[in-house]
């Protein structure tokens, strides 16, 4: 005959409810920003679950909240050993390097990342594309970080960084805003383009052509736009001036 478990035992909490709670309460202590308390906590939950992805990054994720980069690079490193394809190790990994000054690898986190999000992680795909036009942006890489944060506003229209960075950093041509030179930028852009298509090809041969293209507009800026209208750029409507920028002849 079967002997019955003692009620202490019955009821003690499977593997499960030990990890969902020890996560519970380690989240509540982030919340509270007591960070040392959520790494014990962490830490427990990974003594019953070593190689659990989602725990390695939560744990990480409380260090690079303290500003701690380079243990939470350890952390996430061992999450992405035990979860190549755990898309959040790659997010956090790439805010890690963000915030290292390592944008090249950074934006290569977020791009892995973007591939192992489900398609119904709207926000999650948002969130991720914001912060690769960041990395992106510091990277030189400025009008990538354009095209990036227009695709957050597509899965989120409310992402507000987005919507802020888009703002503060695109100008009245939907380029990359370079304070001062915005509108010579826009006319060679032109001209580069109208030049390209009248040659029937899509990019210079060499940088003596490219130099050429550039060397030729830089003169009809000066002799043909700033010397005529000057100040009265500022005044003038975008549209008015892509049409006189369109209309000045320089080959």
């Amino acid at each position: 005959m079967p002997k019955k478990l003692p009620d202490s035992i019955r009821n003690m909490p499977n593997f499960r409810e030990m990890r969902a709670m020890g996560i519970e309460w380690a989240a509540k202590k982030v919340l509270e920003k007591d960070y040392e308390e959520a790494k014990r906590l962490f830490t427990k939950v990974l003594e019953i679950s070593p190689n659990d992805a989602q725990v390695l990054c939560l744990l990480a994720n409380v260090f690079i909240l303290e500003g701690n980069f380079i243990k939470a690079e350890e952390w996430l490193d061992k999450a992405l050993r035990t979860n190549p394809n755990y898309p959040w190790a790659s997010y956090h990994m790439g805010v890690v390097y963000h915030e290292l000054g390592e944008f090249e690898k950074s934006i290569k986190m977020y791009e892995k990342a973007l591939e192992h999000f489900s398609n119904s992680d709207k926000d999650e795909i948002a969130d991720t594309y914001q912060n690769l036009g960041c990395s992106l942006w510091e990277g030189k890489r400025r009008e990538d970080a354009i095209e990036a944060w227009k695709t957050s506003l597509k899965f989120n229209p409310k992402q507000r960084f987005a919507k802020k960075n888009l703002k503060e950093f695109t100008n009245e041509y939907g380029k990359p805003s370079v304070p001062k030179f915005d509108d010579y930028y826009a006319f060679t852009d032109i001209k580069n383009k109208e030049y390209l298509a009248s040659k029937g090809k899509e990019d210079f041969d060499d940088i003596k052509e490219a130099n050429f293209v550039l060397h030729k507009s830089g003169d009809a800026w000066n002799d043909k736009i700033i010397a005529k209208y000057g100040a009265k750029l500022d005044r003038m409507k975008t549209k008015d001036k892509v049409k006189l920028f369109k209309e000045t002849k320089v080959f």
